[in-house]
């Protein structure tokens, strides 16, 4: 018996929506059912499927469904965001919050205690993600011994990786071109058999001059094992596919555009003061007159300030940083400050200050003065500078919280960062911020779609209410089905 899973997510609720993803998963699923591959296949593509608890739940339940059977070939395919942290590696589902990344993820390792249990004797694994925007290791050599670990755990496996995890695959509205190379190894193959094998030399040809994605690939096996076979009337369905696919995201070139019309395309994204004002506005709107569920209402009062001083309580070195590095140039000043720090007196014995310090030896070190980036402020006027927003509880035995949300304006784009953090009592009616519990985060939308603007406000503020609640259920062991 041969089995498939196939997952798809396109839809997120805290990271860029990937539309490709639909098609990517219906190519696949036609490859399957057009080469008589597999026994039974399932398929999670749709937008309320593809949140964490139904996922994990389908998944479990196909997987218990044929855990006594004698399965002989396994396929995993999944196409959507992934992220790589904590020497782990998670796919991202609808549902995604960094702050419950285990919940509203499917780590590989839960993956693989799964798909151990139908003890395949072949087990292919086909990941094209996407990266998230979320952190990840920088470390191809971490990523390369924890996908090892992971082959061990299988009799005989072939995993295709489409990036490596310091990477971003690349995707457009039509078909990712990971999954479009991975079709593509069927071309031709008329009336042959394709092996896995055949598979990743097609892939490793196809992405070896692309320097921006480079395919990762782990093996265990005898390069013998048989993907099937493929007729001359399946390789020209996939040939159909790929090619139906790529013309609907390639027509817009076959009429080369003049320099005019480039411009005035993008000209359309630019918006005027007064417009990117009013987006701001949108913002304070959205802020004072949030309706939190009942369940914060009834802990905690919420108070909303707009604050213009430059008195913040916590640190904001964030805010410098995340548009220092943003492509967009936003009307912005980063601030720096000059500080000391001890290095090396000479640069020649920096590489030696571990193998030294281990054998106890004082390494000759000098002060050296460097400007540290401490925050960001406005360069044009805005009706606030923040917005400072408190939960405050109504009993004695739950902390209160709060979140200071920062907007920054540039000619076609708002971006709103944010930091949630907690209090803590210090005494009688003095409360402090715990400066450890801050949690950051930034998105930009284009000012002109007033839609989205407002969807990412309040998935901000959504995100506020989950903060602040989930400590509390944990610690009175509080299953609530409502917060997920």
């Amino acid at each position: 018996m041969n089995l498939g899973i196939i997952i798809g997510v396109s839809e997120y609720k805290n990271a860029s929506d990937l539309p490709g993803c639909v098609n990517d998963v219906q190519a696949i699923n036609q490859l399957l059912e057009m080469s008589d591959k597999c026994d039974d296949v399932l398929l999670i593509t749709e937008s309320g499927s593809t949140r964490s608890k139904p996922l994990k739940s389908k998944l479990s339940a196909f997987v218990d469904k044929y855990s006594v059977e004698d399965v002989e070939e396994l396929i995993f395919y999944f196409t959507g965001h992934g992220l790589f942290e904590d020497d782990e590696f998670y796919y991202v589902l609808t549902d995604y919050e960094s702050s419950k990344k285990n919940q509203t993820c499917l780590s590989n390792g839960e993956l693989d205690n799964l798909l151990r249990n139908l003890s395949a004797n072949l087990t292919i694994k086909i990941v094209d993600a996407c990266q998230s925007g979320t952190r990840h290791v920088k470390d191809p050599e971490s990523f390369q011994k924890y996908l090892d670990r992971s082959e061990k755990s299988f009799n005989n496996c072939y995993f295709y990786y489409s990036s490596q995890n310091d990477q971003s695959s690349y995707q457009s509205n039509e078909i990712s071109d990971f999954t479009a190379a991975f079709l593509a190894a069927f071309i031709d193959r008329n009336d042959q058999e394709i092996r896995y094998k055949d598979i990743l030399d097609s892939l490793a040809d196809t992405f070896s001059s692309n320097a921006k994605q480079t395919p990762f690939f782990v093996m265990q096996g005898s390069y013998t094992e048989v993907f099937g076979f493929i007729s001359s009337d399946i390789s020209s369905a996939i040939r159909d596919i790929i090619t139906s696919e790529v013309m609907a995201e390639s027509k817009q070139f076959n009429d080369p555009k003049s320099l005019l019309q480039l411009i005035e395309e993008e000209s359309v994204d630019y918006c005027s003061e007064d417009e990117a004002i009013e987006c701001v506005k949108l913002l304070r709107k959205i802020a004072t007159t949030f309706q939190f569920e009942d369940q914060i209402c009834q802990l905690y009062e919420c108070k909303v300030e707009l604050q213009s001083d430059s008195g913040i309580p916590i640190y904001t070195d964030y805010l410098g940083k995340y548009l220092s590095k943003n492509e967009t140039n936003y009307f912005a000043r980063i601030e720096k400050e000059a500080r000391n720090r001890e290095v090396p007196r000479s640069a020649a014995l920096a590489g030696f200050i571990a193998a030294t310090s281990i054998l106890g030896e004082d390494i000759p070190m000098k002060t050296e003065s460097y400007m540290a980036i401490t925050g960001a402020s406005s360069t044009v006027e805005l009706p606030f500078d923040h917005i400072f927003m408190r939960l405050e509880s109504r009993y004695p035995n739950i902390d209160d919280t709060g979140c200071l949300i920062f907007p920054f304006l540039s000619q076609t784009k708002i971006a709103i960062l944010a930091s949630f953090f907690r209090y803590k009592s210090r005494e009688w009616g003095v409360k402090q911020i715990v400066q450890s519990s801050c949690e950051w985060s930034g998105y930009e939308v284009y000012i002109k779609d007033k839609t989205e603007v407002e969807k990412n406000i309040r998935e901000l503020l959504d995100g506020y209410a989950e903060y602040t609640l989930h400590p509390i259920l944990d610690k009175f062991d509080y299953n609530d089905e409502r917060v997920s």
